[in-house]
Formats: C-alpha cells, sequence, structure tokens
C-alpha cells in the first residue's frame, strides 16, 4: 500500500477504545492514529464475510434512517416552539386589552 492514494477518514470511538488506542501506541512507540490505521488495514486484509459486510450495511442504513428521525423531530420542535412563541404574544395582547393596559 505504500505510495497509494490515501483519503482522511474519521470515526468516533468509545473512550476506553481511545484509551487503549493510546496504551498500544505507547508500548510500540508510535501514534495511536497509525496505530487504528494498521489495525483497520489489517482487519480488511483478513477480510470479512459476507454476513459481516450485511450486517455494517445494515447498520449503516439504521443509522441513516435515524439520522433522518432525529432531524424530523429537530424541526418539529423548531416548528413547535415557534408556535408556542406567537400563542404567547397573541395572549398576552389579549391580557393587555382585556385588562385595559397599552404597552
Amino acid at each position: 500500500m505504500t505510495g497509494a492514494k490515501t483519503r482522511p477518514l474519521t470515526i468516533r470511538l468509545p473512550a476506553r477504545a481511545v484509551d487503549r488506542l493510546h496504551e498500544q501506541a505507547e508500548s510500540v512507540k508510535g501514534r495511536p492514529t497509525a496505530v487504528a490505521r494498521e489495525l483497520i488495514l489489517a482487519g480488511l486484509i483478513n477480510g470479512h464475510s459476507r454476513e459481516q459486510a450485511e450486517r455494517m450495511l445494515m447498520i449503516e442504513r439504521r443509522l441513516a434512517a435515524i439520522d433522518q428521525q432525529v432531524q424530523a423531530v429537530s424541526q418539529n420542535s423548531k416548528e413547535q416552539s415557534a408556535s408556542m412563541k406567537r400563542l404567547l404574544a397573541m395572549f398576552e395582547a389579549l391580557l393587555q386589552v382585556l385588562t385595559g393596559e397599552r404597552s
């Protein structure tokens, strides 16, 4: 793989996994990113079974669906917040009219 074009990849790991990467990097006098890269490449070279690949695709699809749901909930929440602000403003205006107060 030496000399081949590379591209950056960002992944999230649990804190404990990051700690273990740091420990392994210290033991080999390397960097955690280099250890992670070698572990990933070793896993890819040994290959994944068809079931593992299908499972990874299924997980990716589920994550995409969850992301869409989270975005929909966020949008709904923003719309509800705006509606509540409008209702509050109308209620305050009505209260001022009923009490005879003007701002």
